[in-house]
């Protein structure tokens, strides 16, 4: 429950912060940390399909942010 308080308050300072449109790239980037911790903390495989699809979120996340 702390974390979920305490990310609801860093997304909503970056919506003050950024904007809303912005801000809300950042929610592609969450299947991506799901991945990382579920490979760093449990052991999950990661496979060639996990990092191609991540490297296409950084690189879409990225472009978006850029075309700013």
């Amino acid at each position: 429950m702390l974390c979920t308080g305490l990310a609801f308050i860093y997304f909503y300072g970056l919506i003050h912060r950024i904007g809303a449109a912005r801000t809300s790239t950042v929610t592609y980037l969450v299947p991506l940390f799901g991945a990382l911790f579920a490979w760093v903390f449990l052991g999950e495989p990661v496979t060639l399909a996990m990092l191609l699809a991540g490297a296409l979120i950084l690189g879409s996340v990225a472009i978006s942010q850029r075309a700013r």
